[in-house]
């Protein structure tokens, strides 16, 4: 884990799990249908005595219908607006790459590179910018890094 940054005025009234999704054709990303923000990583809210890497293996299979397994924690933050703890999760697909939007929450779900996902989602933690820049092999996931796209 790269470290707990805590910032905002009151502790986290919930946890959220975000799945960090890499493989061949990029980084997974969703738009959400409600705007808030336009566009995310699979994931939400841990259930009461799920870890983070099980909450963000089962968001990901219900928002995208993608199998994934979790490799690792990429580090945690409280969130500066909604003051909301999440922990990002590291996760590589198990049975292929296709996803598609599966819930309510996403409208689109799709692979992109590391630019793009950088362009998506401006507020990207610094943990997970750093995860996704890492050499091949660095980041312990099957198939190519980020950093090669």
């Amino acid at each position: 884990m790269v470290g707990v940054t805590e910032t905002g005025p009151q502790a986290p009234h919930r946890a959220v799990a975000m799945t960090i999704v890499t493989s061949r054709p990029g980084v997974l990303v969703g738009r959400r249908r409600d705007g808030n923000p336009p566009w995310t990583f699979p994931g939400g809210k841990t259930e009461p005595g799920e870890s983070p890497e099980d909450a963000a293996v089962r968001e990901t299979l219900e928002e995208t219908g993608l199998r994934v397994r979790a490799t690792g924690i990429i580090g945690q933050r409280v969130h500066p607006r909604t003051g909301v703890l999440i922990t990002y999760v590291a996760a590589a697909p198990v049975e292929g790459v296709n996803a598609t939007a599966a819930g309510q929450e996403l409208d689109v779900v799709r692979w992109v590179s590391l630019t793009e996902a950088l362009e998506l989602m401006g507020n990207m933690a610094e943990d997970v910018r750093q995860y996704l820049r890492r050499p091949v092999g660095k980041q312990g996931l099957d198939g190519g890094s980020p950093a090669s796209w």
